[in-house]
């Protein structure tokens, strides 16, 4: 058994000590229908013509030494949260036949590396599915891949989990070549930005989508990325970091207001910028079974030299994405806690 389906295992004991769950349906929830970038994209980009591809080795050590898409050397945080679920990890929507996505009723996987909320986000990079075609897709899935029995209940109960923004920064707004940023300030971009993501998260939700997990932007001035590129003081680029959290302030102020205005739904903001601080200045309050993250600046792996050995003590396993025990932890936490994910946990959003 590799490495991470044995960690998958041993945390999924442990969830199921947490948390009871009958014989008759192991399953949380029906399903968990993930949107968003490459936080989450199980291999979706290695069917598209773009250059945002993890389909090589490194990525993917410790995921049965298989390079799947996943931009980390195992587990992403979605599939993470489908563990916890008791569910499959969602599939790629790319790397399946007509016939087998029909067949699929656990969830689907949408996401796409350098992808943003914003349409034109990524191009530079080539042809991502933006977040409107991952909405696009989803719809299709809704209306021609699910029987029509109980499905309203079905989407009514299931997780939907999105994870994008930060290539609405990293790949436009901060990028010289970018004129979005000469039309908006910095708060004025986050407002816009957030706009823009309500109206999407708004068609879901008339698609029947009623359970939202949204995540917030990491501090990107953290990530090595960022810190070896610019130059700044201190361990991390704060100005980069004050910037992006404009961006969170707005996402938890929009959530609750989308809540208040769309009847029956359900919205979690996922503080990862808030989990990055906390796990920084106490790393073993959150080992907890799992390997304490001991180096939270330097990048396990860089092109074309040597991969590190302990890669579950990095937390950036390469320039800009996290490792998988540091997205398994984050995925526990969020979870279990109210701290970094609320004003609900997952659990509580299952139960709600």
């Amino acid at each position: 058994m590799g490495k991470a389906l044995m960690l998958c295992f041993v945390l999924f004991i442990y969830s199921r000590q947490l948390f009871y769950v009958s014989a008759e349906n192991s399953w949380l929830v029906p399903a968990l229908y993930i949107f968003g970038d490459s936080t989450v994209d199980p291999g979706n980009n290695n069917n598209l013509p773009t250059r945002a591809k993890a389909n090589f080795l490194p990525y993917g050590i410790d995921f049965n030494n298989t390079p799947t898409g996943r931009f980390t050397n195992g587990m992403t945080i979605a599939d993470c949260i489908a563990m916890f679920l008791g569910l499959p990890f969602p599939p790629a929507y790319m790397n399946l036949s007509e016939t087998k996505r029909s067949k699929i009723t656990t969830g689907l996987n949408y996401g796409s590396s350098s992808c943003g909320i914003l349409p034109e986000t990524g191009s530079s990079e080539g042809s991502c599915l933006t977040l409107d075609k991952q909405i696009d897709l989803f719809k299709s899935t809704a209306n021609n891949d699910m029987l029509r029995e109980n499905l309203e209940m079905h989407l009514a109960k299931s997780i939907f989990f999105i994870s994008i923004g930060p290539n609405d920064y990293t790949l436009n707004y901060f990028k010289n070549s970018s004129d979005i940023s000469k039309l908006f300030l910095p708060d004025e971009f986050a407002k816009f930005l957030i706009n823009e993501l309500a109206k999407r998260l708004q068609k879901l939700y008339e698609l029947g989508a009623r359970k939202f997990l949204l995540n917030g932007i990491g501090p990107l001035g953290c990530t090595p990325g960022m810190t070896n590129s610019i130059q700044h003081k201190g361990e991390c680029v704060e100005f980069i970091n004050k910037v992006v959290n404009l961006y969170n302030v707005e996402l938890s102020t929009k959530l609750l207001e989308l809540q208040s205005h769309l009847p029956g739904s359900l919205f979690i903001h996922s503080d990862n910028f808030k989990h990055f601080q906390e796990l920084k200045e106490n790393p073993e309050t959150y080992g907890n079974n799992l390997p304490w993250i001991t180096n939270m600046n330097s990048t396990c792996w860089i092109p074309n030299q040597s991969l590190c050995l302990a890669r579950d003590k990095y937390l950036f396993f390469d320039a800009f994405h996290t490792s998988q025990g540091a997205n398994m932890i984050y995925a526990r936490r969020c979870f279990n806690e109210t701290s970094i994910c609320n004003p609900l946990n997952i659990m509580q959003l299952v139960s709600a």
